[in-house]
């Protein structure tokens, strides 16, 4: 008799067997990992489906755990496909949080630096996180779709009994969750070792599963399964031809590790059971924007096995029976919060995370009322992870977030990088490094110091400490050591150049406007010295110095949900300064100034509209040359883009555009590009009488690239009397 006539046999005698104790066998479904391929399973599950038959018990690994785990939670095999067609992967699998969510503080970050690196300092050593993505996102998305069995601790008593499997870093050893959050255990299960984070679990640090075993078999079996249909979506390894850089080493490596505990659980497959190993191809584990693709080819590797998987069918009575039973029986109902907690292992109170949430003791439990809270402490920039749980307690149910803080930080090095290259101005290039030591005390203060080399050299260190916990007032004492050249030009030539240097002390008293802005009342002492390098003074004599007393009230708006290509949002600035002798300075005056920016977006095209304008009085003496540090600035990238970086100067300025930008390339595209046009006009005036005469106008065309390194705009610009340039720009415009 053949290896198929014995397999018959068995299982004939399997299925007597079981008749005669009045049961069928119970079928264990075991799910492999992989990736994105590991969309391929709910292709195999709407097959199973189709065919009546029923799984008894799941295990999964990775992928395999996450969509084995939606499955045995209630969800249905078309439900789990729309959601992973709405999932958003390009941002999912990022751990930056939407920019209307972040503190305004944070925001602010973004005008000193372009990138937050992940490198931290703890104990006077540099530290790197534990993984590339921290997974924040994805962990409160599994959340999200397996809320209505949050109540249920043990994975044997979900619609049907399930096992996540992942891998103990600390020991190599497997580890098998079967209670729990379910959420959790997915969430470790595929933690791709230095792609994801770790899960902490107890004392457990756990990885992906696949480490150590990434088609779990034996686990499925020890569930209780009499028949195991596996299905194997792991990626082959590479052929010698396309190991080509240490990157494919590196992925060669896993592969080799994950293939060889696959071969050992395929070998223990029996001739009763089945094997399902969906045709991929060249799909890789990252490739998550073709999910959908991946479920069609699951569905049809299962389709080709339909005899094979008919002989597990159930009749038609014992199909309903089973779709019943696998119903969840805790779907979520209305809860009110009789308390909310915070577990917070960081230096800051507890009562400065509850504040940033939305949810009260005595509310109803709003999802995403609580996601936006958990995005706002996320937005703190201070915590690895912040999760949630509902607990019971005296028959009472509440809310506890925990909020754990990075093990890299609290205090961290930042880097910046800013470069332009035009036809007009040549090239400009600085280089920025910075120290901030957060969370030095309850409320939240920091401590930050900036160093930048390059065309506009400076040293700055402030101290910002809030004093109260909600929307709090705080102070931010500042100092600054800054170095320029300075250029003045007539008719489109440069007649003199400066080099300027600035010391500057300032002190401001402020209050948060929750996460879209704040108010300030500073006082500013400068002195301010220059030097004629080249040329001939006409605003300022050869060499001499200046003082600056003032004080100043302004108030900052910002929802733009992109500091570099915004889509959506405002941003404002108005400020009121009044210049004083008895404040330290050289002059008497005052100004106003305002700046917004707003962009609307329908598709893939946005809108932008800015304006902004300067405005000085000096009572009396208005011949007088104004000083440097009462002139406002026009002229480079999207400030009269056609002239020289800072070309117009004067004491009075009015400058707007409208602009155009259209996002080009795929949703999931690796680098984000967009394309622009502006129409701008603007000018500067010295005298008040001339304010509003004459406005100079030009536009740009542009291409902007959102690159790791900040965001890159390429273009050509204009503007009247033939002045035309190409330009780079590495910064942030807006």
């Amino acid at each position: 008799m053949n290896r198929m006539g014995r397999g018959i046999l068995l299982l004939l005698l399997l299925v007597i067997g079981v008749a005669q104790a009045g049961e069928r066998p119970r079928i264990g479904l075991v799910l492999s990992g992989g990736g994105a391929r590991g969309a391929a399973h709910v292709g195999v599950l709407k097959v199973l489906e189709r065919l009546h038959v029923p799984v008894d018990y799941i295990a999964g690994t990775s992928m395999g755990a996450i969509i084995g785990g939606l499955y045995a939670s209630g969800m249905s095999p078309e439900e789990i496909e729309r959601a992973l067609a709405g999932i958003d992967w390009n941002d999912i699998l990022k751990d930056n949080t939407s920019r209307s969510l972040l503190s305004f503080r944070r925001k602010r970050d973004q005008d000193q630096f372009l990138t937050r690196s992940a490198v931290g300092v703890r104990n006077r050593q540099v530290r790197l996180p534990m993984g590339l993505i921290q997974g924040q996102k994805l962990l409160l998305k599994l959340k999200e779709l397996t809320r209505p069995v949050a109540g249920v601790k043990k994975f044997d008593n979900l619609p049907i009994p399930f096992r996540a499997v992942a891998t103990d870093i600390g020991t190599g050893r497997e580890v098998v969750l079967g209670k729990g959050d379910l959420a959790v255990a997915m969430r470790a299960s595929a933690a791709i070792p230095s792609v994801f984070a770790p899960v902490r679990m107890g004392r457990l640090l756990l990885v992906d599963g696949g480490v150590t075993d990434n088609l779990p078999v034996r686990v499925v079996r020890e569930m209780g399964a009499d028949i195991v249909i596996a299905v194997d979506i792991s990626t082959p390894l590479r052929s010698r031809n396309e190991i080509t850089d240490a990157l494919t080493v590196a992925d060669q490596l896993t592969n080799i590790m994950t293939r060889g505990n696959t071969e050992r659980s395929i070998a223990s497959l029996k001739s009763t059971d089945l094997l399902l190993v969906p045709k991929l191809g060249n799909l890789g584990t990252i490739d998550f924007p073709r999910v959908g693709e991946a479920i069609g080819i699951g569905e049809r590797a299962a389709e080709k096995q339909r005899r094979a998987l008919a002989r597990f069918s159930v009749d038609q009575a014992a199909w309903k029976d089973w779709k019943a039973r696998r119903r969840p029986h805790y779907r979520p109902k209305p809860v009110r919060l009789a308390f909310i907690e915070v577990e917070n292992d960081s230096r800051l109170s507890d009562r400065v995370l509850l504040d940033r949430l939305e949810l009260r003791p005595g509310d109803l439990f709003d999802l995403e009322k609580l996601q936006r809270g958990i995005g706002r402490i996320y937005g703190m920039d201070l915590f690895e992870q912040v999760s949630y749980r509902l607990e019971q307690r005296n028959g009472k149910t509440g809310l506890v977030v925990k909020a754990r803080a990075k093990s890299w930080g609290p205090n961290y090095l930042l880097w910046d990088l800013r470069f332009f290259a035009d036809w007009q101005s040549g090239t400009g290039l600085n280089v920025g490094a910075g120290y901030t030591r957060t969370a030095i005390n309850p409320l939240g203060g920091e401590l930050r110091a900036i160093a930048r080399i390059g065309e506009r050299p400076s040293l700055f260190l402030e101290w910002y400490q809030p004093l109260w916990y909600k929307n709090p007032v705080f102070i931010n004492p500042q100092v600054e050591l800054l170095r320029r050249t300075m250029g003045f030009f007539k008719d489109g030539s440069e007649f003199a150049e400066y080099d300027f240097r600035q010391a500057r002390f300032r002190l401001d008293v402020g209050q948060e406007l929750g996460d879209w802005g704040e108010i300030r009342l500073g006082y500013q002492l400068a002195y301010d010295r220059y030097r004629l390098n080249i040329g001939e003074p006409l605003y300022l004599p050869h060499n001499g110095g200046e003082h600056e007393g003032r004080v100043s009230l302004q108030l900052q708006a910002d929802t733009l949900d992109s500091l570099y290509f915004p889509t959506s949002g405002y941003r404002g600035h108005l400020a009121y300064r009044v210049y004083r002798k008895v404040l330290g300075g050289d002059q008497n005056f005052e100004q106003l100034f305002a700046r917004v920016t707003l962009a609307k977006t329908v598709g893939r095209n946005t809108l932008l509209l800015h304006g902004q304008a300067g405005y000085s009085h000096r009572p009396g003496n208005g011949n007088a040359l104004w000083p440097l540090y009462g002139r406002f600035d026009l002229g480079g990238f999207l400030n009269l883009t056609g002239l020289h970086h800072y070309e117009l100067t004067g004491p009075y300025m009015a400058f707007g555009y409208a602009g155009f930008m259209r996002r080009i390339g795929g949703r999931f595209s690796p680098v984000p590009a967009y394309v622009g046009a502006t129409l701008e006009v603007g000018n500067t005036w010295q005298k008040e009488s001339g304010f509003g005469n004459r406005w100079v106008t030009g536009g740009s065309l542009f291409l902007g690239l959102d690159t790791p390194v900040g965001p890159l705009y390429l273009g050509l610009g204009v503007a009247e009397n033939n002045r035309e340039t190409a330009f780079v720009f590495l910064g942030s415009p807006f």
